[in-house]
């Protein structure tokens, strides 16, 4: 193997914000918190343990934190992957299944799949792993103690480029998104080895601070001097660590060949197509590398493709872009993982400020003429927004919904900006930068996205989660408050308040809270409380993490609470009935509970239920409550054949289980890893059926219809 320490040279965090290795508050053990994520992961013990501080120099890649514990054996709280290297980070063992493996004595750091944070284990001497249905064992046989390295998977822009509105200035700061890259090899692939890109601002003159050193990989992108060429190059550029510079004609340039980006017809969509392919064909050639696993999308390649893998893992960079862009996509189309985000944005100057944030998730990138806006107007032909929407969104006097517009009024509540309907895209999710309301899609904000990297570390590590109801008659919804906080290895803190003033709803949203649940009612004045309506445009101080509005045409003030403070949110943007409200916020609760995304949620709250699409996020779609504990939040599909019993697991990028993160399916005994964003094939539920769904909570979809898990059987 090609030894890339790329991922060394990081410091050891000396100050607050820095993982913290603590006695667990409720079992024998530890609790592993990142402070500035808000994440945990807990280790087991046979007997309690008390933490020292260690050395981050026993381990083979950078830690932030170091701690010895004295113990024989560590158990993990549910499945997780192993890896286990040698002290020239060679990789010696790895459990990815079901059984034990074991080393011989020696010096080792053993590598954690937790999504929370990365996780090393440091011991000196032999080690047995064994796997069980829900938790992994290590016994280390000679050691008395052990050390516990973790870092934060937190990142932080490492500068801040000034550029003009011209749009050749533009291509200069975008050619330097590649310094945040941690390695150019193809493990860039990795999430972890992609920092993220340096953040934009306005100014008078372009300003590349000294501190950004741009890669020389060798590969251009030329493009028109126009902003609608060079804002869809933002993500591309930044992965591949490309110059951006004009051209007559948008094409690649990669040792020695150049490629068209506009092969496909479309210039947006050619950009597309060489980014997943980059990108997926990095992911296969990356299992030369570090971790040989037996990856699916590289069993599928292979059989379409001819390459020799082991040759091309050495190559340069611009020579393995050169290779993977002579391969037709068509014949490698079938192991690409379902992209994660698609962003529409409106080309004006002011929205570069994002481009920083979408290159960071890898997203798709098209711009959106204000004149194609208008022609998707959700206005166009019908008379309100509830037309568009059809029967299911329509007030009627005798069918009780989440709006008081009926009793007080005939005005349908018309939104402050214009509401259209974006583009489809085939990602999971779908976003948009710019004036207006787009449906079926979320509307970032720059600023949401500045607000979590000035979010400042918390000293309690549990997830706070506020439910108000404030409406009788919508009580139902209010079972919520027991879904939030059943994940037995975190600590919660659930707390449900009824029928609030408006100085006490106040008080509730200037609470620091991981997240506020609103059951009730939402009118153009603001929210109802029993004496009165709480505008919160009028707030002077909003702290709620991220929130639920779930009552009709809450999207106007779920948007001024992303703009007094909030990070991100869920609202509505039509009326809605009162009990399908009720089901779709106890779906909500049980996904996010789950470690689903706000993004993610809101996907599959569409598969749900046809009024789905009546929410959308404004602010950073990518807020999580929890971390989900299989790492990567999945969708079990499940059908029946012949009495038989069929899985296929979809799996949901996340923050921290970003493109290009590495997922082992805990599915009987399948062995493969996946992409996350793919797909699992079907498989034969071999197994305790009552087992595998119980096991934890997560979305079941059978007959077209979402059901959660621990309810199996289901109706």
């Amino acid at each position: 193997m090609t030894t890339n320490r790329s991922e060394h040279g990081g410091q050891t965090r000396t100050d607050s914000t820095h993982p913290r290795v603590q006695p667990h508050p409720l079992f024998d053990g530890v609790r592993i918190v990142d402070p500035i994520e808000g994440s945990q992961f807990s280790l087991l013990t046979p007997a309690s343990v008390e933490p020292t501080s260690g050395n981050p120099d026993e381990f083979y890649f950078p830690v932030d934190t170091a701690a010895s514990i004295c113990t024989p054996a560590l158990e993990t709280p549910y499945l997780v992957d192993i890896w286990i290297r040698d002290g020239e980070g060679e990789l010696v063992a790895q459990s990815t299944d079901e059984g034990s493996i074991a080393v011989p004595p020696g010096r080792y750091n053993l590598e954690v799949s937790s999504a929370q944070m990365k996780l090393y284990i440091a011991v000196e001497g032999s080690v047995r792993v064994t796997t069980g249905e829900d938790r992994v064992r290590l016994d280390f046989a000679e050691s008395e103690c052990v050390s516990i390295g973790a870092r934060s998977l937190h990142e932080q822009p490492a500068a801040t480029i000034t550029t003009t509105d011209d749009p050749e200035d533009l291509m200069a700061a975008i050619s330097a998104f590649g310094s945040a890259l941690k390695t150019t090899s193809c493990e860039r692939s990795f999430p972890t080895l992609r920092g993220h890109p340096p953040l934009l601002e306005r100014g008078e003159e372009l300003d590349v601070p000294d501190v950004v050193d741009v890669p020389e990989t060798g590969i251009r992108i030329e493009v028109p001097r126009e902003r609608d060429y060079v804002y869809p190059v933002a993500s591309l550029a930044y992965y591949l660590g490309a110059t951006v510079v004009p051209g007559e004609r948008p094409r690649l340039r990669a040792d020695g060949e150049t490629f068209s980006l506009t092969a496909d017809g479309d210039f947006e969509s050619t950009v597309a197509r060489v980014l997943e392919q980059a990108f997926l064909m990095d992911c296969v050639t990356r299992t030369e590398g570090y971790y040989t696993v037996d990856l699916h999308e590289r069993k599928v390649v292979e059989d379409a493709v001819d390459l020799d893998f082991e040759a091309l893992y050495d190559q340069s960079t611009a020579a393995q872009v050169r290779t993977y862009l002579s391969i037709p996509f068509e014949d490698i189309a079938d192991a690409m993982p379902r992209w994660k985000l698609t962003a529409d944005i409106v080309p004006k100057p002011e929205h570069a400020e994002a481009l920083p944030f979408l290159a960071n998730d890898l997203a798709k990138i098209r711009t959106l003429a204000e004149s194609e806006i208008q022609s998707r107007s959700v206005h166009d032909g019908v008379a309100t927004v509830e037309d568009f929407f059809g029967p299911s969104s329509r007030r009627s006097r005798s069918t009780p919904t989440r709006s008081t517009r009926a009793s007080r009024s005939d005005s349908s509540g018309p939104f402050e900006e214009h509401v259209f309907r974006p583009p489809e895209s085939d990602s999971i999710e779908q976003a948009y930068v710019g004036d207006g309301v787009p449906i079926r899609a979320s509307k970032l904000t720059t600023e949401a996205f500045m607000r979590r990297l000035r979010y400042q570390p918390s000293e309690d590590a549990r997830t706070s989660v506020i439910v108000v109801s404030n409406e009788e008659e919508m009580a139902d919804e209010n079972v919520v408050s027991d879904i939030y906080g059943t994940r037995e290895w975190l600590d919660f803190d659930i707390t449900i308040r009824h029928e609030l003033t408006t100085d006490e709803m106040e008080g509730v949203l200037a609470t620091d809270a991981d997240f506020f649940h609103y059951i009730g009612h939402v009118d153009e004045e603001g929210i109802r409380c029993t004496d009165g309506w709480l505008d919160t445009r009028t707030l002077e101080e909003v702290n709620v993490s991220a929130f639920l509005l779930n009552a009709c045409k809450s999207y106007e003030q779920g948007r001024a609470l992303v703009k007094k403070g909030s990070i991100g949110g869920i609202v509505t943007v039509a009326d809605l009935l009162n009990k399908t409200a009720t089901d779709l916020g106890k779906t909500l609760a049980h996904l996010l509970d789950g470690g689903f995304s706000l993004f993610s949620a809101l996907e599959l709250l569409e598969r749900k239920s046809i009024v789905g699409n009546h929410y959308l996020i404004v602010g950073d779609g990518n807020t999580q409550i929890v971390e989900s504990q299989t790492g990567s939040p999945y969708l079990a599909k499940a059908s029946n054949k012949d009495g038989e019993l069929y899985i296929k697991l979809q799996f949901y990028p996340s923050k921290n289980y970003a493109m290009g993160t590495l997922i082992s399916p805990k599915l009987d005994k399948m062995t493969k890893q996946y992409l996350a964003g793919s797909e699992t094939k079907n498989w034969l539920l071999t197994g305790d059926v009552n087992a595998f769904f119980n096991k934890h909570g997560f979305p079941v979809e059978i007959g077209g219809s979402i059901h959660w898990s621990e309810n199996y059987p289901f109706d």
